[in-house]
């Protein structure tokens, strides 16, 4: 697909909202510059602020220079603008270097989660039509240069693999590009550029590339500085991938756009993620529910906790454990919700009720337009009423890579996220479920959300997905997936009873519980509910349920 692909997705996003850019830069909700700009003025105003990581830490002075040498590297080699360069690194201090000079050249960055493997790697360097990729040497006992070279006769377009750490022969290092001789660089880019394509996690088929430019993705920053208050004194902690949104705007942006020291961190381990927390003194974080539930598990019942806000977020939070972080943490624990296609479409205030915090999954940003539709009829559903979520705004992508995912997934202008839920007379968006995740069950649907939320209720479990298994009588029965507590048992006869206890429809009741100790996820930490459904079909000699 690449730049073809890319000009077809800008064109059709002028059509859609060109009369708004305007607007737009004047409510203060674009930035109407370029990132690079941006960082490399932050850079200049804070250079003895630190970029803490686990191999290295560097002064933003530094860092910069090594952006520029990196970026000088990548232009004497003949990369520029529009060219695609893919990056797979850990949460590394080099890989802000590699961010930052690959967006100063007028590229497009495109990043690709560390676990991904060959089937991955191939499909999204091949839909991106990238021109070099940058990889570790070996990461997690993984060796990425080998795997690269497995698949470079697949990928046409990939003319350079470059590699941080041991590069082999017919690879470049590095540490080559950062040694070279810094020049002016000034290329002819525009905020209205693409400059980077994220993946969605692929929790219903292959990733979509998700395509953003300087303001489209700058707005969420912008909107988020305000309401969140952040300045040069807050020190967030970062341990969600820098290859996903969530990563990349928090971790490899945000902190030079404020001015804040920030602290990386690439293998998570919550014990190691609350010394490093208290050594380094840092006020906030952001992660999905495991990475809060981690983190609830290790704090110390009397841990003086030097943070001040956390966000949780990218998959299922329920209330009680925004409530039992919140005392447990002694901070402001609030949910979120965005998109990769539309970051940051919810961020709760600091003064905001906890009763919001915890029960709701935050306020609509600024500028930020939402309409709750009849999933069936498509009718607009009033104030407090459940239906699907259709978004329109500052911070939308400017589309997929690929056209057809286009044309499935606009009405118009607005954006039908797939998800289903209710906004208040406050402007406070919950979300209910997916409009896709329901157990057509002989006929009738069964909203899987609900079951969930019912079963989180109980002591024993932890965490659950319930998703569809086939029948051939019904077509579709529920089957409960269950982590337990440590320690704790839980049965289906207690799955049963609880449910009955909270005077649940029984067509509703999951009618089989597996246990588990891990679930598959995405790199962004949600759930895989498409291999649980090929797993429970692979134990009934079936095949699975796929919408």
């Amino acid at each position: 697909m690449g730049s073809k692909a890319i000009a077809t997705a800008l064109e059709r996003y002028e059509a859609l909202y060109g009369d708004r850019r305007e607007e737009w830069i004047d409510a203060d909700y674009w930035p109407n510059t370029t990132f690079p700009e941006r960082a490399f003025e932050t850079i200049a105003d804070y250079p003895e602020k630190r970029a803490i990581g686990p191999n290295r830490t560097e002064t933003f002075a530094s860092l910069g220079d090594e952006a520029r040498r990196v970026a000088a590297g990548l232009e004497a080699r003949g990369f520029g603008p529009g060219d695609i360069i893919a990056y797979s690194l850990p949460n590394w201090v080099t890989t802000s270097a590699v961010y930052l000079a690959i967006a100063s050249i007028g590229a497009i960055a495109a990043p690709i989660v560390p676990i991904y493997r060959h089937r991955e790697f191939e499909f999204i360097l091949n839909d991106v039509e990238a021109s070099a990729i940058v990889v570790p040497d070996v990461y997690d006992g993984f060796a990425y240069p080998q795997m690269i070279d497995d698949i470079a006769d697949d990928v046409p377009s990939l003319e350079e693999t470059i590699v941080v750490g041991d590069a082999p022969a017919n690879c470049v290092a590095y540490d080559d590009l950062a040694a070279s001789e810094p020049t002016e660089i000034d290329p002819d880019i525009s905020p209205d550029d693409p400059y980077v394509i994220m993946y969605t996690s692929g929790t219903t088929g292959d990733p979509k590339g998700v395509v953003h430019t300087h303001n489209t993705l700058g707005a969420d920053e912008i909107l988020m500085i305000d309401r969140l208050e952040y300045t040069p004194e807050t020190k967030p902690f970062h341990a969600s991938p820098v290859t996903h949104n969530t990563g990349v705007v928090n971790a490899l942006e945000m902190p030079f756009l404020v001015g804040m020291e920030f602290v990386l961190m690439d293998e998570w381990d919550p014990g190691e993620a609350i010394e490093i927390i208290r050594e380094e003194e840092c006020t906030r974080t952001a992660g999905a529910t495991p990475f809060l539930q981690g983190l609830m598990k290790e704090a110390p019942e009397d841990w003086d906790s030097p943070l001040e806000v956390v966000a949780c977020g990218g998959a299922y939070v329920s209330p009680e454990l925004v409530r039992e972080a919140r005392s447990k943490l002694d901070c402001r624990v609030y949910r979120v919700y965005g998109l990769t296609e539309y970051p940051g479409m919810t961020k709760t205030p600091l003064t905001a009720p906890p009763a919001k915090c915890a029960e709701t999954d935050g306020k609509l940003q600024r500028g930020t337009t939402v309409k709750i539709t009849d999933v069936h009829t498509d009718e607009e559903r009033p104030i407090g009423e459940e239906g699907e979520i259709l978004v329109s705004g500052p911070n939308l992508m400017v589309g997929y890579l690929n056209e057809d995912h286009n044309e499935a997934a606009f009405d118009g202008k607005w954006f039908e996220t797939g998800d289903i839920g209710r906004l208040d007379e406050d402007g406070y968006l919950t979300i209910t479920g997916r409009k896709k995740d329901v157990i057509v069950r002989g006929g009738e649907n069964i909203p899987v959300k609900e079951v969930e939320d019912v079963l989180y209720e109980h002591s024993a479990v932890d965490e659950v997905a319930i998703v569809a298994m086939p029948d051939e009588a019904m077509q579709e029965k529920g089957c409960a997936y269950v982590r337990p507590h440590p320690d704790d048992s839980f049965s289906f006869d207690e799955m049963i009873a609880h449910l009955e206890s909270y005077d649940m429809a029984t067509q509703k009741y999951p009618e089989r519980l597996e246990l588990v100790e891990t679930f598959p996820r995405t790199g962004s930490g949600k759930i895989q509910k498409t291999d649980l459904r090929e797993r429970i079909a692979d134990e009934l000699g079936m095949d699975p349920v796929t919408r």
